[in-house]
């Protein structure tokens, strides 16, 4: 009897580990995808609204950047940090209106041009399953 709990014992330690692996790689994915360069703007721009325009506009030109480059400053400011109780993904240069927000709002001039986060996360949970199966089949020894 208390052979099955070692093994017991062995089995949540290992299931632990791959839950915390699965949601490192799940992160890792995330952040992979959410980094990719964005097409390039389609003219003419499809702003949400007059308003939007003028701000950006108005944010442009404080800013002296018209005519306008990228900076690349929201697809490389990623960030994952693994903590002591799980893993954290930000951008340090958050621009909802371009990859979207949690709420699933991206600006129409940035749908389908840059990857959208909600659908990204959702694309990358649906793979969570087979990878935590895949993870414990290898500490079963079942390869």
């Amino acid at each position: 009897m208390s052979r099955d709990f070692r093994q017991m014992r062995v089995f949540v330690e290992a299931l632990i580990a791959a839950g915390q692996d699965t949601l490192v790689q799940l992160a890792t994915n995330v952040k992979e995808r959410m980094s990719e360069e964005g097409k390039p703007i389609r003219y003419p721009v499809d702003w949400d609204s007059p308003r939007q325009q003028r701000f950006v506009m108005w944010k442009l030109r404080k800013r002296g950047e018209i005519p306008y480059r990228r900076t690349n400053r929201y697809r490389l400011g990623w960030r994952l940090e693994r903590g002591r109780f799980g893993v954290r993904l930000h951008n340090e240069s958050p621009a909802g209106a371009v990859g979207g927000l949690t709420s699933g709002w991206q600006s129409r001039i940035h749908r389908g041009r840059w990857p959208h986060l909600l659908t990204v996360l959702f694309e990358e949970l649906q793979k969570v399953p087979a990878d935590l199966s895949n993870r414990l089949k290898v500490v079963g020894g079942k390869q």
